[in-house]
């Protein structure tokens, strides 16, 4: 298979095949990290019966893609049809029906999509014929009717039988971690979701969603169980509504910034680390969200040409009394030190990356969809965590400054940062902890231009009363 983009206008259309460069960043999945998960969240979306899906067409541009499909629990494969455009093949969970080939009129599921890319010219036919062979016959899930197919058509992953796997959850992230082969040779994939959720916490939803189908099963056999279900769905949502005030509304779309333009001086020198949980914390993400510390380092640019200075913490020379409890109890350096033993005990390396591509990294910030980050600069790199993940006072602990800095005592800014819709970088130096002056603001926006000469940077007062480009 052969990638199928034609339109190379700079900045908008990715030349692998998709219909628009999307955001790319790390995630992890229960303590695997996935090197680049690509965001395609920002694509249209709409709701048939209790399902979204979305068009095949907002994310790729060609029609000669193969990929597996991971819904809330529905798993699908698509590939081209023989008579042109998609079509795709699935099957009822606990054998209540045949499996169907179905063509897609190019709308699929949204959801977590593996895609397969530069499969050799027999993959494909081999697909089709195999989906053709299992056609009408039942399965026990969804995940091991697609899997067979595969596994028919040549496809192997890690050292377990693809015809002898069932649940969704389990397989997204086997097939994930451990990838695939055809005919005994690794096959290139790539991880896309067209979904908000992180994969992570997509992978969660799934998790349920196979629970609340097994339940589905059961009320058809019982109408005692059907009406418990009920009552209790009822309770949990009027619970939600008049207690804890949660009305469900639609969420605003995600706005997506617009990319950088294609260009061959962006330099590969900035080493990215994502901070990996213990097992303790990889169990309470699941609680308070995926609260993970983005670390960035290179040598081209020296932080003491801009901001020679360290900042100390919590400098008031007359501290509040609530200051001083933060200095002494709450953000201790015993209890900073173990917070991360929970939450970043260790770091692991993407690998040296762009300015393009930490660019895609960063999510968008609107006024609808607020997404700012905390930023802590040291002379050896620089520390990004989200300010809002899940639960407010988690968020509002995890986020802190000293949490991201880890008392290095070697920090020389301290603030918020964030990419707007125009995909203009702000900087502001809303750091209670920290504290930096103006002109260290000021500084810190033209370090932060010197390492990233083509991204537009804005320093700002926390409070919006000035700004300035740098």
């Amino acid at each position: 298979m052969t990638d199928s983009s034609t339109d190379t206008k700079p900045g908008k259309c990715n030349p692998q095949g998709y219909a628009h460069r999307f955001e790319r960043r790390p995630e992890f999945l229960f303590g695997n990290l996935i090197d680049c998960v690509i965001n395609a969240s920002g694509i249209k979306q709409r709701p048939v019966k209790d399902l979204k899906v979305i068009e095949i067409a907002d994310v790729f541009t060609g029609d000669n893609e193969v990929f597996i499909g991971f819904g809330k629990p529905n798993a699908y494969l698509v590939c081209p049809s023989p008579k042109g455009g998609y079509q795709k093949f699935y099957g009822k969970s606990l054998r209540r029906a045949p499996s169907i080939i179905q063509h897609t009129k190019g709308i699929v599921q949204s959801g977590i999509l593996i895609r397969f890319k530069n499969l050799p010219s027999d993959a494909i036919p081999r697909i089709q014929a195999a989906m053709v062979k299992h056609h009408g016959k039942k399965f026990w899930t969804c995940v091991n009717a697609i899997l067979c197919i595969m596994n028919d058509a040549g496809f192997a992953s890690g050292t377990k039988s693809l015809t002898k796997r069932y649940m969704p959850f389990n397989q997204l992230g086997a097939l994930i971690r451990d990838g695939f082969t055809y005919d005994g040779k690794p096959v290139e994939m790539e991880v896309i979701r067209t979904t908000s959720a992180n994969v992570e916490k997509f992978g969660i939803q799934i998790k349920f969603a196979e629970y609340m189908t097994m339940c589905r099963h059961a009320q058809r056999k019982s109408k005692a169980l059907a009406w418990l279900s009920d009552s209790f769905t009822s309770f949990k949502r009027g619970f939600a509504e008049e207690v804890l005030g949660r009305r469900r509304t639609e969420a605003p779309a995600y706005v997506e910034a617009p990319a950088l333009p294609d260009n061959p001086n962006y330099k590969d020198d900035i080493v990215i680390g994502l901070s990996k949980a213990s097992s303790a914390g990889v169990i309470l993400r699941m609680l308070w969200g995926a609260h993970t510390l983005f670390q960035a380092s290179q040598s081209r640019v020296d932080i003491n040409d801009y901001l020679p200075e360290v900042l100390p913490p919590f400098p008031q020379k007359n501290p509040s009394f609530v200051t001083r409890l933060k200095k002494k109890v709450l953000m201790s350096p015993f209890v900073v030190w173990l917070i991360r033993q929970i939450l970043a005990p260790s770091f692991a390396k993407v690998g040296a990356k762009s300015e393009q591509e930490i660019y895609d990294m960063l999510v968008t910030h609107s006024d609808e969809l607020p997404f700012k980050y905390n930023i802590v600069m040291s002379r050896d790199e620089t520390t990004i965590a989200q300010t809002s993940v899940a639960v407010k006072v988690i968020d509002w602990l995890l986020s802190k400054h000293v949490i991201v800095s880890g008392y290095k005592y070697d920090e020389r800014f301290a603030g918020e940062v964030w990419k707007d819709v125009d995909g203009v970088i702000h900087l502001n130096p809303n750091s209670g902890t920290f504290q930096p002056t103006d002109e260290q603001l000021i500084q810190a926006g033209h370090y932060m231009k010197a390492i990233f000469p083509h991204v537009r940077v804005v320093v700002e007062a926390t409070d919006g009363s000035w700004k300035q480009e740098i």
